[in-house]
């Protein structure tokens, strides 16, 4: 795939290696593909793909993550549905499955919380690269890092893919978009910037002085700031599982319902 990384010498290990789900399901995905592409559809691959694009990591995964903005997931879903798999809307607010057999793609076009969806100006920075012996657009570096910041759940957390983004290019990133992608969750972002400063010590300077700086900034200005008057807590925003306690038994709000219910409004209510 030529993976273009700023060190040398540690391009080899089992981890490193070109996409490859086994013969059956590079088959069914390149279907799958296949199908999208002649449909005229445009999409960019995610998820485990993406990572190896930009870091050369491949780790054996159960799916393909397909990404489209929410306008194109009903033609997505109906060319697939033709090309011979059985597909269901998961999740209204940001999820689709299409199935064949044991296998599936992921059709997505924002995330569990609602706090990021596909936008059609993600095409603009997409990387080309070739997967399955077919060339595609994977997701842009930064969209990536602000579609994997999310996944911090009790029984997965894609903290290392999120580092590891950072780590191979050296923090050669439009940190901009980042912040500007990341909206009122800049505090989360921050956060993840001191994980990686206490991972790789020897490494800070991939994060650039002028963006510390300006997180620091907001986050003294904040503590310094009125409190709200009403309550808000975010736990949900990560993980609702883990913090369903926290709604349940001690009446917090949550704010990932909350959301969802604002930028979802086609959701289904119970």
């Amino acid at each position: 795939m030529g993976v273009r990384l700023w060190f040398t010498g540690y391009e080899t290990g089992v981890m490193i290696r070109e996409p490859d789900f086994g013969a059956e399901a590079n088959e069914i995905y390149g279907e799958a593909l296949d199908a999208i592409k002649r449909a005229g559809i445009r999409y960019m691959l995610g998820g485990a793909v993406a990572l190896n694009a930009y870091t050369g990591i491949w780790r054996d995964t159960k799916d393909l993550d397909v990404l489209v903005p929410k306008q194109d997931v009903a033609r997505v879903l109906e060319t697939l549905q033709a090309a011979g798999f059985e597909t269901e809307i998961e999740d209204p607010c940001w999820l689709a499955k299409a199935r064949k057999g044991s296998l599936f793609a992921d059709i997505i076009h924002g995330n569990h919380n609602a706090a990021v969806f596909v936008e059609e100006s993600w095409f603009a920075n997409a990387r080309e690269a070739e997967v399955l012996g077919r060339w595609v657009l994977v997701v842009p570096i930064e969209e990536l890092i602000l579609s994997k910041i999310f996944v911090a759940f009790r029984d997965r957390w894609d903290a290392s893919d999120v580092l590891h983004l950072v780590f191979a290019t050296g923090g050669d990133l439009d940190w901009d978009r980042i912040i500007a992608g990341m909206g009122e969750h800049w505090e989360f972002l921050l956060a993840y910037l001191h994980i990686y400063r206490y991972v790789y010590p020897s490494h800070v300077h991939h994060l650039p002085g002028r963006i510390l700086e300006l997180l620091r900034e907001r986050y003294e200005e904040e503590a310094e700031a009125v409190p709200e008057e009403s309550l808000r807590f975010r736990g949900t925003m990560l993980d609702d599982s883990s913090f369903e306690m926290d709604v349940k038994a001690w009446g917090l709000p949550d704010e990932r319902a909350t959301n969802r219910r604002a930028r979802c409004p086609e959701e289904e209510r119970d």
